[in-house]
C-alpha cells in the first residue's frame, strides 16, 4: 500500500493522541483523540484497539474503524432485528436458522441469540484474532457457549460452497463484513452471492452491510444490483451511527420477489430498535433510492 491505513503513535499506557482513519479514497477522513490499547498484525490484516473518552473501546482493522463500545448497539440491533422480525415466519414465531458471515466482534451473534425462535446460529469469521481481541479488549463479543451457536473460523466464501451449508439451509443470512478490500473483498463478488443463495431456504432473506452511501455509492449500487439479480428483489434501509462520519450506514436486503422486510411482524424493543424505527429505516431520500435502484 502506498500509505498507512490510519496514522498515530503510542503504545499501551500512552497518553491520548490524535489518530486519523484511512480516508477510503473519498477525500475526507475523521480524526479521534485516543489511547492505543492493543496492536497486532494478524495473518489477514492490521488489528488495533483504541480507547476514547467519548466512544469507549474502538476496534480498528486496516486503519478503518469497525465498531465502538458507545454506539455499536445501533448498528448490531438493526442488522439483526430487521431481517429476523421482518421475515414472513416472524409472525408465527417459526424457528429460524441464521448464518452470520464476518461479525468477528460478536455483536451480531449477541443480538441473534436474544431471540428464542433462533434454533441455530452459525458465525463464520476468517480471522480468529478479531474474535479474541474483541472479547479480550472490546467486550462486545457474543455468547459462543450458547448451545445454539457454532463459531467457524474460516473463509465465508468457501463455507457457502460447502455441502454442510447447502444441506442445512438458512432462513436469515447476515453479512457483517469489512469493506470490499483485503479479506472482505471476496464477499462482494457475484459468485459469492450465487453461492449464498444456494444455501438459503426458499423464502430466506439476506442483509448485508453496504457502506456509507455518501462516500461509497459505487459499492451500494453494485451490491443492490447483485441482490436483485440473485434473489429476485432488493430493498435498502439505513441507520445513523455517530462513529461512521460520512453519513448513514446502509444495509442492502436480498429477498424473493414480492416479499418485503419493511414491516415488523412481532413486537421487539431494544436500546435502539423498536417497531417505529424498523419502519422508518426504509424511508429513503430520492437520491438514495435512485442510487440503489429501489
Amino acid at each position: 500500500m502506498s500509505e498507512p491505513r490510519g496514522s498515530g503513535r503510542g503504545g499501551p499506557g500512552a497518553p491520548a493522541e490524535w489518530w486519523s482513519e484511512y480516508d477510503f479514497g473519498i477525500g475526507m477522513r475523521q480524526s479521534l483523540l485516543v489511547r492505543r490499547v492493543h496492536s497486532e498484525k494478524t495473518p489477514y490484516q492490521e488489528l488495533e484497539v483504541f480507547e476514547s473518552d467519548q466512544l469507549g473501546r474502538i476496534l480498528v482493522l486496516d486503519g478503518i474503524v469497525q465498531t465502538t463500545q458507545a454506539d455499536e448497539f445501533m448498528y448490531h440491533e438493526m442488522i439483526v432485528n430487521v431481517p429476523l422480525l421482518g421475515r414472513p415466519g416472524a409472525s408465527t414465531g417459526s424457528p429460524a436458522s441464521v448464518l452470520i458471515i464476518g461479525g468477528g466482534d460478536g455483536g451480531a451473534l449477541r443480538e441473534v441469540l436474544r431471540h428464542e425462535e433462533v434454533e441455530r446460529a452459525v458465525m463464520v469469521e476468517i480471522d480468529r484474532a478479531v474474535v479474541e481481541a474483541s472479547a479480550r479488549h472490546v467486550g462486545i463479543n457474543g455468547d459462543y457457549d450458547d448451545p445454539r451457536a457454532d463459531l467457524v473460523i474460516g473463509d465465508g466464501s468457501a463455507f457457502v460452497k460447502s455441502a454442510t451449508a447447502r444441506e442445512h439451509p438458512f432462513d436469515v443470512v447476515i453479512i457483517d463484513s469489512t469493506d470490499p478490500v483485503g479479506p472482505g473483498e471476496l464477499l462482494f463478488t457475484d459468485e459469492f452471492m450465487r453461492d449464498l443463495a444456494a444455501c438459503m431456504t426458499d423464502d430466506g432473506v439476506m442483509v448485508r452491510q453496504s457502506g456509507l452511501p455518501f462516500g461509497q455509492g459505487d459499492v451500494l449500487g453494485r451490491v443492490a444490483g447483485q441482490a436483485r439479480r440473485v434473489f429476485g428483489a432488493s430493498e435498502l434501509f439505513r441507520v445513523a451511527v455517530p462513529t461512521y462520519y460520512a453519513g448513514d450506514m446502509a444495509f442492502v436486503v436480498g429477498l424473493p420477489a414480492g416479499q418485503t422486510l419493511r414491516t415488523p411482524h412481532r413486537e421487539w424493543v431494544g436500546r435502539y430498535y423498536n417497531p417505529e424505527i424498523h419502519t422508518a429505516a426504509f424511508a429513503l431520500p430520492t437520491w438514495l433510492r435512485e442510487l440503489a435502484g429501489v
